[in-house]
């Protein structure tokens, strides 16, 4: 069973193939050969330049030093002291220099009195690692690419993702400065053998940067775990103050901004109810936040059968933002949620999931990983999401619970790629 998407929520109770949500390999052998061959031939280079370097008594000195001694742009030296030193090739080789790069260190170092073999070396070394570029991947670029998916380099990737983000807000005209979720499983004191789930979550500061840009906050939607019939559960807004006509966003007013942009709803062809943010004013002074809650009661089985041995729950991102945040709060009173684990699901394909693995999408994690702690009781607090734990807090005690009463899972990310989805998945006891 699924319970609705609403643009930033989504969740399931599925039968055990929703674990493996490893990458696929559709070819180890592949990946594997490409970068073990790219890491000879950039040690090839490597140890050229070190040796090249040696000759002229710069081995081991700082970059500014090599840039003095040489007479190279500051840059370029600190490009060549971070590729010959760096301890894997494969994350050494975004400091590899370029054609013009090599040849000026050539000449540099000729120039001092470095000997013909020794150039000849870094020549040569150079030249197959270019051929090695243009035969395997066409271009520097589409190797650095194909290196990021076998050789995973966090410093790399979290800047590969800010320039996504940067890259996408500008293309499609809007940003946000955080998007976040939290999902608070309780007993249901309505149906035997179902948890009741209390939900808050949005966009903070929500901004245009492109005129009579409107966006789409919320995806509605209720089916089966295999995309089948409808299901439905009892939704009720957390504030009934906070909604403004039947069927419109649940909101807890207090928190989003004032005023709020008009949020216009509408039924697409694909069945599914969208709540979409109308154009406004460009930049900070439009900037929107907007913080819904709800309460499903008797959504999702919470016992143990072959139907229903994992818990899966997804955040959805579809928009430009800086920061997302999902978290998970099981109640005292849940004893056979095991712990929680995160995982990335790419999302840009639009490959339905195959009924058998609801969770068989591109993976853009290697592979799930234990969701933080936050402790029992959670520590909710967020320097970097200042409105989070009043959030939590006004949500919980809507519902009429406290905080205290819960142990908590969070798993986050800054400048996630969008479209993706957070995935927190645990077992069943």
């Amino acid at each position: 069973m699924m319970p609705p998407e609403a643009g930033w929520d989504r969740g399931s109770h599925t039968q055990p193939a929703v674990r493996e949500m490893t990458r696929t390999q559709t070819s180890p052998s592949d990946s594997s050969s490409f970068s073990t061959l790219a890491a000879d031939i950039l040690r090839e280079c490597q140890a050229a330049i070190g040796e090249l370097l040696f000759g002229v008594g710069l081995e081991g000195m700082r970059p500014i030093d090599i840039g003095r001694e040489l007479g190279l742009d500051k840059t370029l030296a600190w490009k060549i002291s971070r590729f010959a030193t760096g301890n894997d090739p494969l994350v050494a080789a975004r400091h590899m220099p370029g054609v013009g790069g090599v040849r000026i260190l050539l000449e540099a170092a000729a120039n001092r009195g470095a000997s013909e073999e020794r150039i000849t070396t870094v020549r040569e070394a150079d030249a197959k690692f270019r051929q090695f570029v243009q035969s395997r991947a066409g271009d520097l670029r589409t190797f650095e690419a194909i290196l990021a998916g076998t050789a995973y380099d966090t410093k790399a990737d979290f800047e590969q993702r800010r320039t996504h983000f940067q890259s996408g807000a500008a293309i499609w005209g809007v940003r946000a400065s955080a998007q976040f979720l939290m999902l608070a499983l309780c007993p249901s004191d309505r149906e035997d053998g179902f948890l009741d789930v209390v939900q808050t979550g949005g966009f903070v500061e929500l901004e245009r940067l492109k005129p009579d840009t409107p966006w789409i906050v919320r995806r509605l939607s209720t089916t089966t775990d295999d995309g089948g019939k409808q299901y439905s559960f009892s939704r009720e807004p957390l504030d009934p103050k906070g909604v403004t006509g039947p069927g419109a966003l649940p909101l807890l007013r207090e928190l989003c901004s004032d005023p709020l942009p008009t949020i216009n709803q509408f039924l697409g062809p694909d069945g599914i109810t969208y709540d979409e943010i109308e154009p406004g004013a460009l930049g900070l002074n439009g900037a929107a936040t907007v913080i819904t809650g709800e309460h499903y009661r008797a959504a999702v089985p919470s016992i143990r059968s072959e139907e229903n041995r994992v818990g899966c729950y997804k955040l959805a991102i579809r928009t430009p933002v800086k920061l997302a945040q999902f978290d998970m709060l099981i109640h005292k009173d849940i004893t056979n949620f095991g712990h929680m684990s995160m995982g990335i699901n790419g999302l840009l394909e639009g490959r339905p999931p195959a009924a058998s693995n609801p969770a068989q999408l591109q993976q853009l994690d290697p592979e799930l990983t234990p969701a933080k702690f936050l402790g029992s009781p959670p520590v909710l607090k967020n320097p970097r999401l200042t409105i989070y734990e009043s959030a939590v807090t006004q949500a919980l005690a809507l519902a009429g619970y406290d905080s205290k009463d819960f142990r908590g899972y969070r798993a986050e990310m800054e400048y996630p790629t969008a479209p993706t989805e957070i995935v927190l998945t645990c077992e069943l006891q």
